[in-house]
């Protein structure tokens, strides 16, 4: 039976270069056109059967050996994606293949910028499938754009617990109150619709229950990172690790 890193190598793209190949081993070096690896390329790893991981040979490397911002996992591997596919066609190897170009596109772009591309990546952790959900129930809601906004930091109804559109378990409330998106009834004096008149009252109410446990998840994810020993590798503009850090330095310097 060909093994995931045997079906890989045989449907490696003309960018990878297979240095090296074992049953549960693929050694390489990756040049993507367009990136800053193009030439002298970014040695690879890839290992396991069935679902496999991939990271740098040499961690840290031409990389950051360990970056949430920069999807960068803590066993210093890649994160593709929110579920590892399997490999056992060749299929899902292309598949695969095309994942890791984008993958490291999108690292170019954080290497040039200073940003991770703000439509190519899930929340860290368990936050991950909360956003999946929350990016669906948006898209199914028509409000994509708007819960985008919300999801960057923008003041939004989606985000407002003063609104109290659910309870605890997730269900609609509050049903005499406005809608919280200000919707106006065209007739009747364009008088405000009320949440239980509203056709779309269960989306966004699971909208913004999923909004909140990506919240709630997230805040999780990073009190993890920040007391497992993970330092800031300073080449994103935004993080908060470099915040906590940052913090530090300037009680230290107080005292």
């Amino acid at each position: 039976m060909t093994t995931s890193c045997a079906l890989l190598a045989d449907r490696a793209p003309g960018w990878f270069e297979t240095k090296r190949t074992s049953v549960i081993e693929l050694v390489g070096v990756a040049r993507v056109p367009s990136t800053p690896w193009s030439g002298e390329g970014v040695e690879l790893k890839i290992t396991g059967n069935g679902t496999v991981r991939v990271g740098e040979s040499v961690p840290g490397t031409k990389l950051p050996s360990r970056c949430p911002e920069r999807h960068i996992q803590g066993d210093r591997t890649f994160c593709l994606g929110l579920r590892r596919p399997t490999i056992g066609t060749t299929e899902a190897a292309d598949a695969w293949w095309e994942q890791l170009r984008q993958y490291l596109r999108c690292q170019a772009v954080a290497a040039r910028t200073r940003v991770w591309p703000p439509a190519h990546a899930l929340d860290h952790g368990d936050a991950g499938r909360h956003h999946e959900r929350a990016l669906a129930l948006a898209e199914e809601a028509g409000i994509a754009e708007e819960y985008a906004a919300a999801w960057l930091g923008e003041p939004s109804w989606i985000t407002n617990p003063r609104l109290r559109i659910v309870d605890k378990k997730g269900e609609p409330i509050n049903g005499r109150a406005v809608c919280p998106r200000g919707c106006r009834r065209r007739a009747s004096r364009n008088a405000p619709i009320l949440r239980r008149n509203c056709p779309k009252r269960s989306e966004l109410a699971a909208l913004v229950h999923a909004e909140k446990r990506r919240r709630a998840a997230l805040d999780d994810y990073w009190q993890i990172v920040l007391h497992d020993g993970t330092r800031c590798c300073r080449t994103m503009l935004s993080c908060p690790l470099r915040d906590h850090e940052d913090r530090a330095t300037e009680e230290n310097a107080v005292k």
